[in-house]
């Protein structure tokens, strides 16, 4: 049985150009340029006169607070615990999809939805306390910790920087999770395969990618 190891808090290890960068990418500051534009445009209209820069200043505050209060990311819970039943499990599995569904694309939401539903498939053999599947341990971990952990992960970023800016060989985080829940899509349909035909060696041997590939959900670790 293979553990899967414990990923780094999300914050931790961060540089200052990174904090940087998703301030600067993030709702509050794009929503207060844009609101803050409107101080030079006010004062070229004959409008506003001296002090423009303490009213552009004060426009860019307003934006900033409105862009903190509608731009907030959804707190996703970021693991599902393996004790709870099979229906429990299900059902915040669906939570889970509903609340992340507004943050991705078409794709990604359908490569989700074929994950639910392989994973409802196999489910009875992954979820049950100390009576589970060991054969399946890695691939329990990876649906149960794992894409929790990754799609909280992408939520917390920046809109904007989520679409725009280069992390991992070259690829935006939307690249990255279109990738990762494409591919995990692939594998789950090909376990609920193995766990039909009790392929023993083939089920470890999908774990084993599971664990390479998805080890880490954090999108902005090195």
């Amino acid at each position: 049985m293979t553990n899967l190891p414990t990923p780094p808090a999300p914050a931790a290890g961060r540089t200052l150009k990174l904090r940087l960068l998703l301030a600067l990418y993030g709702t509050a500051n794009i929503a207060g340029c844009a609101l803050a534009l409107l101080g030079p445009a006010l004062l070229f209209a004959g409008v506003i006169g001296p002090g423009w820069l303490l009213i552009t200043a004060g426009l860019y505050g307003v934006g900033a607070l409105l862009g903190s209060a509608f731009g907030r990311a959804p707190e996703l819970e970021r693991r599902i615990e393996a004790s709870l039943t099979v229906e429990q499990t299900l059902e915040q599995l669906d939570t889970l999809v509903m609340r992340v569904r507004p943050q991705l694309t078409a794709e990604m939401n359908s490569h989700l939805a074929s994950v639910r539903s392989s994973v409802a498939e196999v489910l009875p053999r992954l979820v049950g306390g100390r009576h589970f599947d060991n054969d399946l341990y890695t691939v329990r971990e990876t649906v149960l910790r794992y894409l929790p952990e990754t799609l909280a992960n992408y939520v917390a970023l920046p809109p904007v920087f989520r679409s725009t800016h280069a992390l991992k060989e070259g690829k935006t985080a939307r690249q990255l999770l279109a990738e990762q829940l494409a591919l995990l899509d692939d594998k789950l349909r090909e376990i609920v395969a193995n766990v039909a035909g009790a392929d023993a060696q083939a089920l470890l041997a999908n774990g084993q990618f599971l664990e390479m590939k998805f080890r880490q959900p954090d999108f902005l670790a090195p």
